[in-house]
C-alpha cells in the first residue's frame, strides 16, 4: 500500500523536467508539445512552447473575436484535425540555422497521415513554436496565415 505514494511521487519527480523550459533541443520542444495528446492533459496556458510573435497572434485573435463567437481556428491546427487519434508520431531531425529551426512532425490521425513542419525559434535561452505549415493536399495551411485572414474578417477597414 505504501508503494502507490512512494510511485506517485516518483512519477511527478520525473514529468516536472518535462514541463520545465527552456528546451535546449527542438525534438525536447516538439516531445513536451505533443505529449498531452497520448497522455489526455493539456496544460492550461501553452505560452511555455510558443514564441513571443505566436503568443501575440493568439493573443490578438481573442482580442478581436466577439464573446460567445469562434476565433480563427476551427480546428486544432497542431493534429490538422479537429479531433485526434494519433499513431505512428515521429519527429524528424531538426534543421537549425542560428536562432531558427525547422523540424517536421509526421504521425496518422484517425488512420490518415498527417505532415506539419515546424518553424522553431530560439527564445529566452530555449526553443519555441514560432509557426506552423501543413502542406496535407486536402488542408494547406500557415498558422500565421489563417490568424492574418480571420483579423482581416475581423477588423474593419
Amino acid at each position: 500500500m505504501r508503494l502507490a505514494p512512494l510511485a506517485a511521487g516518483l512519477f511527478l519527480a520525473f514529468a516536472a523536467p518535462s514541463f520545465a523550459q527552456p528546451y535546449a533541443e527542438p525534438y525536447e520542444l516538439l516531445e513536451a508539445f505533443y505529449a498531452p495528446y497520448f497522455g489526455g492533459e493539456f496544460p492550461e496556458d501553452e505560452t511555455q512552447f510558443r514564441s513571443a510573435e505566436l503568443q501575440a497572434l493568439y493573443d490578438r485573435d481573442a482580442e478581436i473575436t466577439p464573446e460567445g463567437e469562434m476565433g480563427a481556428l476551427s480546428f486544432d491546427p497542431y493534429v490538422d484535425g479537429q479531433d485526434y487519434e494519433i499513431t505512428d508520431f515521429e519527429i524528424g531531425a531538426a534543421g537549425i540555422a542560428g536562432d531558427y529551426a525547422s523540424a517536421d512532425v509526421t504521425f496518422n490521425n484517425f488512420g490518415e497521415p498527417r505532415s506539419l513542419m515546424f518553424e522553431l525559434v530560439r527564445e529566452d535561452g530555449g526553443w519555441k513554436i514560432d509557426d506552423v505549415v501543413s502542406n496535407n493536399p486536402d488542408n494547406p495551411y500557415r498558422l500565421s496565415d489563417i490568424f492574418a485572414e480571420a483579423e482581416g474578417a475581423m477588423t474593419p477597414e
